[in-house]
């Protein structure tokens, strides 16, 4: 048999070449008469489904993927402004706390004057003495604002202390806790007469010149007598909270819980006499 250029390919070409050819055949056949491949088309179609769907599942749960990450991320977003809104809301409610009791305690202080004999000014305190040893605050009015020495300082509770030192915008008041403070008292139940003075300490006061004998109970309460015109009448000073019989002697040891705040304070009230 003779060899042509067919046959002297080699048998893998040569097959291909055939199915190229036969394909071709059936591509013209089909083109020309499609309903007789169309049996042959469905079953082949049927077949190749399910690679189809496989080849779908990529994408179906890289999409699902990508919309659960995007619902995570919203959610994230929105737990986060929720957390800044919470957090902002809560300083809010802070600040209106604290300016509620600011004012209240505003309120406080200007009730407890008597308008119609004094000259009210109200102060605020801007710091305290470098000296640890003394019970000393520092104001924010001064000359400029009519401020002498010897005027009574109170808070919202009662006396303070006085001034003692006077500068053109600012003035040192001299607390009554200072152990060289002092102020002529009553025993409001009683009307007995006594002395509160200092003692180095803003968290009790003593109660002098009191004998054992005396009606003196854990409670009393304690007004300025206006006694030697320093400081005037009629103010809280303290209550009683300890009574003890000192060993010798005849005198008493009493203790005495201020009316006034000395430690934390931040408005206080000048008070001028009118006329």
């Amino acid at each position: 048999m003779p060899l042509t250029i067919f046959t002297q390919q080699p048998l893998a070409i040569r097959r291909t070449m055939v199915v190229i050819f036969i394909a071709v055949v059936l591509m013209l056949l089909d083109s020309k008469n499609p309903a007789w491949f169309q049996p042959a088309r469905d079953a082949s179609h049927s077949a190749m489904q399910p690679i189809y769907q496989m080849s779908a599942y990529p994408n179906f749960f890289a999409s699902r993927l990508e919309v659960r990450t995007e619902s995570r991320d919203a959610l994230v977003r929105e737990n986060l402004q929720l957390k800044a809104e919470l957090i902002h809301a809560k300083a809010q409610l802070q600040q209106q706390d604290y300016l509620i009791a600011e004012n209240v305690r505003l309120q406080g202080i200007l009730s407890a004057t008597r308008p119609d004999q004094f000259n009210l000014v109200l102060s605020q305190v801007i710091g305290i003495d470098s000296n640890p040893l003394r019970q000393i605050i520092v104001i924010n009015k001064g000359k400029k604002d009519g401020v002498t020495i010897g005027q009574t300082v109170i808070d919202e509770k009662g006396i303070m202390g006085q001034v003692i030192n006077v500068y053109d915008s600012t003035c040192r008041v001299l607390l009554l806790s200072d152990e060289q403070q002092s102020v002529a008292v009553t025993i409001k139940r009683t009307g007995q007469k006594a002395v509160v003075t200092g003692t180095g300490n803003p968290q009790y006061l003593a109660l002098d010149y009191i004998f054992k004998a005396s009606d003196v109970r854990l409670g009393d309460e304690l007004i300025s007598s206006g006694l030697g015109g320093r400081i005037p009448a009629g103010f809280p000073v303290g209550r009683v909270a300890k009574v003890e019989a000192e060993q010798a002697g005849s005198k008493a040891k009493i203790m005495v819980t201020p009316a006034a705040n000395f430690v934390n304070t931040s408005y206080v009230l000048l008070l001028q006499q009118k006329g």
